[in-house]
């Protein structure tokens, strides 16, 4: 009976250690899902000017200085990928609606107490709009969780990973090469 008990709390470890690596770290970028790709010559590049606009989901609760944070996020990341891009002829304008689909900043006790358990969720769908006419020339749904534990998963806060989100996102628009 004890021997079952050790076999199923290593089993546990195994898949929450597993299901860790999988999730990365606080800063690392997720990769979007792109419904409808942004094509090639609409990458957003230095010449270029992009707007953040982010809202929550039916249900979904983010606070406006949450949503006004994120949105900064992802225009400092952006503004700072995009000048790896060679400028095209014209300047054009662009807008990102985000849509968040997930917000959850997680429980740190949870986390600390446990990898893989108080997860932070930042999870969000995206609609690239070509100004001025407003002309939807992209959409992606992008998703990034965090579960590490211990005192890493402690003290990682929702604005750590909001960091990597908005790197990923500005991936997405910009595809800048690294």
């Amino acid at each position: 009976m004890h021997h079952s008990i050790k076999s199923f709390q290593a089993g546990v470890l195994l898949a929450v250690g597993f299901g860790v690596l999988l999730t990365g770290c606080a800063s690392t970028s997720p990769r979007a899902s792109f419904k409808e790709a942004l094509p090639r010559e609409l990458h957003i590049d230095a010449n270029d000017t992009a707007g953040v606009r982010v809202e929550a989901a039916d249900g979904i609760v983010v606070e406006e200085h949450e949503k006004q944070r994120l949105a900064r996020v992802i225009q400092q990341k952006i503004d700072m990928q995009k000048l790896r891009n060679a400028n095209a002829a014209d300047k054009r304008e662009f807008e990102l609606a985000v849509l968040m689909t997930r917000y959850d900043k997680g429980n740190a006790f949870a986390r600390a107490l446990l990898a893989g358990i108080g997860r932070i969720h930042v999870d969000a769908s995206v609609t690239v709009l070509a100004l001025p006419q407003r002309r939807k020339v992209a959409e992606f749904d992008i998703d990034k969780t965090f579960a590490w534990g211990g005192i890493y998963g402690a003290v990682t806060r929702v604005e750590d990973v909001e960091e990597g989100f908005a790197e990923g996102v500005a991936e997405a628009v910009t595809h800048a090469p690294k």
